[in-house]
């Protein structure tokens, strides 16, 4: 049975710790320094509680670890569990800034460690089957790819302190605003069904004041042939969305065999409706809609997580996964700040 760590006890961790136990695995420690957070985790199964994370990494009960902290915190969390000999599952941005993502990534290979990071979006049957679907549909021509997440009149409405500070809580916890918060899951679902883009030009709107975007758009031209056109909105349109809850979450992919369109649901909220795919195929002319049931991503990551873990497979997606999506990250940012086409320079691949 694998034995787990948690250390961040915030909102999300609830999805991973459940997940965990729902497959099977058993929580024994948990970390936050809250430490009423992490002994309320610790309740629910019987485990410890600490309020450093370095406790988590010292038990030698503990195989594996999620780490559900702040993004600004991912680095020295990662590195050291990784030299703890732990296997790591790390939540979404790997980290920061790309140049430490790769410096992760590269431990993670060298130590042969079990490494993870949690984009949990590919885990929807919806998109597990457009996956299948995309391979027998031929050339890739174009991926639209969209994140707009419900943020109330923040467009318009009077700026508050904690936004006008710089940097900004957003910005110094997460590395950025909707780009990173509301974009690098859609990022790392343009990488996993188009691959890793070769050029990019990217634009970011930041509202005079700001520290951060609100908005931000990008072309992707991948390697393997084909078009990213991405997007990610904090927006106020309260009832757009498939769900008409005001997220908005979509991907159309064009390739010359016929069209898949995918609608996600709301991210915290995954009970209430399941994701739907529709298939065009261009041969026969039919429509096939897949209707799922409504069910938890992150339960279907971390059974996957345990499974690979005792498996002795590699996880998915990977350290390295997570370095891409921090990369297209920097690279559109570059792009919207030089006004420029940017040649993306892959880090793993330095010669």
């Amino acid at each position: 049975m694998t034995r787990v760590g948690i250390i961040g006890c915030g909102n999300i961790s609830r999805f991973h710790h459940e997940g965990y136990a729902n497959a099977g695995a058993r929580i024994v420690h948990a970390a936050d320094v809250r430490i009423e957070a992490a002994q309320a985790v610790a309740d629910r199964y019987g485990a410890k509680a600490s309020a450093d994370y370095q406790a988590v990494l010292a038990d030698p009960e503990v195989d594996i670890v999620s780490v559900l902290t702040f993004a600004s915190t991912h680095k020295e969390i990662c590195l050291a569990a990784i030299a703890a000999g732990k296997g790591v599952v790390c939540e979404k941005t790997l980290t920061a800034n790309a140049a430490d993502s790769a410096e992760i990534a590269r431990a993670a290979e060298k130590a042969g460690t079990f490494f993870a990071t949690a984009y949990m979006k590919r885990y929807f049957p919806a998109m597990q089957k457009a996956k299948e679907l995309l391979a027998g549909m031929g050339q890739l021509m174009t991926i639209y790819a969209r994140s707009w997440q419900p943020a109330g009149e923040v467009w318009t409405a009077p700026l508050d302190p904690s936004q006008t500070n710089w940097p900004s809580p957003v910005v110094r916890n997460y590395g950025g605003g909707c780009l990173v918060c509301c974009g690098s899951h859609i990022l790392d679902l343009l990488h996993w069904f188009g691959g890793r883009p070769s050029r990019i030009a990217g634009d970011l709107y930041v509202r005079e004041g700001m520290d951060s975007d609100l908005q931000s758009n990008a072309l992707l031209w991948f390697e393997n042939g084909g078009i990213g056109h991405f997007e990610a909105n904090w927006h106020p349109l309260a009832y757009a969305g498939y769900e008409r809850n005001g997220w908005d979450e979509r991907l159309e992919i064009n390739a010359i065999g016929g069209r898949l369109d995918i609608y996600t649901v709301k991210w915290d909220q995954p009970e209430n409706n399941g994701a739907l795919l529709v298939h065009q195929d261009a041969k026969t002319g039919e429509t096939t809609e897949y209707r799922y049931r409504a069910m938890n991503p992150f339960h279907a990551e971390m059974a996957e997580m345990v499974r690979r873990y005792e498996a002795g497979e590699q996880p998915m997606p990977s350290a390295w996964d997570g370095y891409v999506v921090d990369e297209t990250i920097a690279q559109i940012t570059n792009s919207s700040a030089t006004k420029t086409v940017v040649e993306v320079k892959w880090a793993d691949r330095e010669s």
